[in-house]
């Protein structure tokens, strides 16, 4: 069975030309490609993505994200992955939240250079290169929130 994964290539990966180097990563370790897009993220699209975050942490986080995202580039990738284990396999590759402390071997890991600590002394959302869906719940909201509909209908819900 294959599943879907929807990450993200943040601003940071963007603008330090790791892009590319990401999705390697994520090639060898048996995903395909199965969409990609390009946005240029706005208000409306960034608060709706971490909706849920900003209402468990607070206000103070969606002015991070707003500081830290509004106007600047995002990369949706839609990736495929043949088991039922795809979006844990992608998560395990793509490390801890805090660069700083995901491990060695991980994208974060390996390739992060923010720690969470500064971030918030920044104001600003940690640069951690790539966002990764949860579940299969958040990866059809976020594809809803990040790609057309056309794209969105080669991706059905996953029935059991």
């Amino acid at each position: 069975m294959k599943t879907h994964v929807l990450v993200i290539l943040k601003p940071d990966a963007l603008r330090r030309g790791l892009a590319e180097l990401v999705m390697d990563r994520f090639l060898a370790a048996g995903f395909t490609i199965d969409a990609v897009g390009y946005r240029t993220v706005d208000r409306e699209l960034i608060v709706a993505h971490y909706a849920e975050s900003i209402a468990r942490i607070g206000p103070e986080l969606e002015t991070r994200v707003l500081n830290s995202y509004v106007g600047r580039h995002m990369v949706p990738v839609v990736l495929g992955y043949e088991g039922g284990d795809g979006i844990a396999r992608a998560r395990a590759l793509v490390g801890a939240t805090d660069p700083s402390k995901a491990a060695p071997g991980t994208i974060r890991g390996d390739l992060g250079t923010d720690t969470v600590a500064a971030a918030i002394a920044g104001n600003r959302v940690c640069d951690n290169l790539v966002h990764c869906c949860d579940s299969e719940e958040s990866f059809q909201r976020e594809l809803a929130l990040w790609f057309r509909p056309e794209t969105r209908r080669r991706f059905p819900v996953a029935t059991a």
